[in-house]
């Protein structure tokens, strides 16, 4: 059998990044079996069923919002901190896992529609990513906060939730890495600076930004990750148009800061290694 690493202990930030996981499957858990509350107790006019209803929904926002961010950090410890030795399925089984749980998160919370990265503005410091509750095309709000985490509570009347994208991170350390930045840079400029994430990181094989039919498409093939990319698409193909994993995420999340406007995935073709995301750039 051949050898994977050429060490048989992982790095201290793989072990981070692995600690890091299982506290973000452990509360994605318990936001799970929050919702579950939620809709056992319904519509109620009961006062202390509706506390009990705010207090889950309280729960519930905090352990999804925290889960997220443990995720990310976990997963970009053990794929791109750890040491160049380190096993290559590892870092592709954690990417795997957060897809998974992503994904079933998502549908606890009955979340349909498709992904929009919201730049930084109106309130927000940080990119977010908005996922509606419906499949048909819904306005993010404008006012938002960094610590706001909108939820489509127990009747719907939300529109969806706000989450800290998995890629925000890693495009903050490649501005860093190239001391550049990319706010209002045009979306040519952010594809020339995350060629890193080819020549660099060795994340990707290829992507592009191209214009098509009044539309902006992005093609992304991923390289070193392909493996795990292709048990992604064909076990959960919609994380891909909900909350895209680390690479696509970076890349979207790029685009959001480079062009300041919202960007918005209206399809995803995901049946072939190289995704291709049908986008909309609009002005929020």
């Amino acid at each position: 059998m051949p050898m994977i690493g050429q060490r048989s202990r992982l790095s201290t930030p793989s072990m981070i990044g692995i600690a890091l996981v299982i506290v973000g499957a452990v509360l994605l858990l318990l936001a799970y079996n929050a919702q579950t509350g939620i809709d056992k107790i319904g519509s109620t006019n009961d006062p202390l069923l509706q506390d009990r209803v705010n207090g889950l929904e309280n729960e519930r926002n905090a352990y999804l919002a925290i889960a997220i961010g443990a995720l990310f950090m976990g997963l970009f410890a053990i794929a791109l901190l750890g040491e160049p030795s380190m096993p290559r399925t590892v870092s592709s089984s954690e990417m795997v896992s957060v897809a998974h749980m992503a994904n079933d998160t998502l549908r606890g919370l009955a979340l349909k529609g498709n992904a929009t990265y919201l730049p930084a503005m109106h309130g927000l410091t940080r990119e977010r990513v908005f996922i509606p509750v419906s499949g048909n095309a819904t306005s993010p709000p404008v006012a938002l906060t960094d610590e706001l985490a909108l939820s489509p509570g127990k009747d719907g009347s939300l529109p969806g939730i706000i989450v800290e994208p998995f890629g925000l991170r890693l495009l903050d350390d490649v501005e860093k890495e190239l001391s550049t930045g990319l706010k209002g840079a045009g979306l040519e400029a952010a594809e020339g600076t995350m060629q890193i994430l080819k020549h660099g990181l060795g994340l990707m094989r290829d992507f592009h930004f191209k214009e098509r039919d009044g539309r902006t498409v992005l093609r992304v093939e991923y390289s070193g990750l392909l493996d795990a990319c292709r048990t992604v698409r064909k076990e959960w193909p919609d994380t891909c148009r909900q909350l895209q994993c680390v690479g696509c995420a970076c890349l979207l999340s790029a685009a959001a800061r480079a062009t300041d406007k919202r960007i918005e995935v209206e399809s995803v073709d995901n049946s072939k290694d190289m995704v291709e995301f049908k986008l909309r750039l609009q002005e929020w």
